[in-house]
């Protein structure tokens, strides 16, 4: 896994790079395996007893899904604010696979508390299905990133949802 931190090549030029994994991979152990088979087998049981099926079927696929997405190994992206906006782009394809986000279709940001080694800087975007664009920074260079977006766009503060607080308390 790449840990190449904020690349500012000239300082005289007027963005900031960087290269962060799509999410912080945790490792997970035997008894978070076993644990979710518990937590599957209950919930089929439960299934069972209401004789529904269809979330039977739906518990084990779910169970599945969630098991396959534990052992995957985070995507590298990477990142660059310039005066224009944010672009991101995978990592050796810019060209093929980049997205630029303008700072007019960017409400605010707000950066939380991550993992062990990165922070997550969230951008609100004008959109409604998805409003919230989160993205991985080093710990290290949060005060940089933070002081280069505050002279354009507005510091918010976000609330993390119950989805985000699920997800780190189950390890993902």
């Amino acid at each position: 896994m790449s840990k190449k931190r904020i690349n500012q090549e000239k300082p005289s030029e007027n963005f900031i790079s960087w290269q962060a994994p799509e999410f912080e991979y945790r490792p997970k152990d035997v008894s978070w395996y076993w644990l979710s088979l518990i937590i599957a087998i209950i919930l089929i049981a439960l299934a069972v007893w209401q004789k529904n099926f269809l979330f039977m079927i739906f518990v084990v696929i779910a169970w599945m899904v969630i098991n396959s997405l534990a052992n995957r190994f985070p995507t590298i992206w990477e990142f660059k604010i310039n005066e224009k906006g944010l672009s991101v782009s995978l990592l050796n394809k810019k060209s093929e696979s980049g997205k630029i986000y303008p700072y007019e279709e960017i409400e605010g940001f707000d950066i939380h508390e991550g993992g062990e080694e990165y922070k997550e800087l969230v951008l609100k975007i004008k959109k409604k299905f998805s409003p919230y664009l989160k993205i991985n920074i080093h710990a290290d260079d949060e005060e940089k990133i933070k002081n280069f977006l505050i002279q354009r766009l507005p510091k918010e503060e976000y609330q993390i949802s119950l989805v985000d607080s699920l997800s780190k308390l189950a390890g993902f």
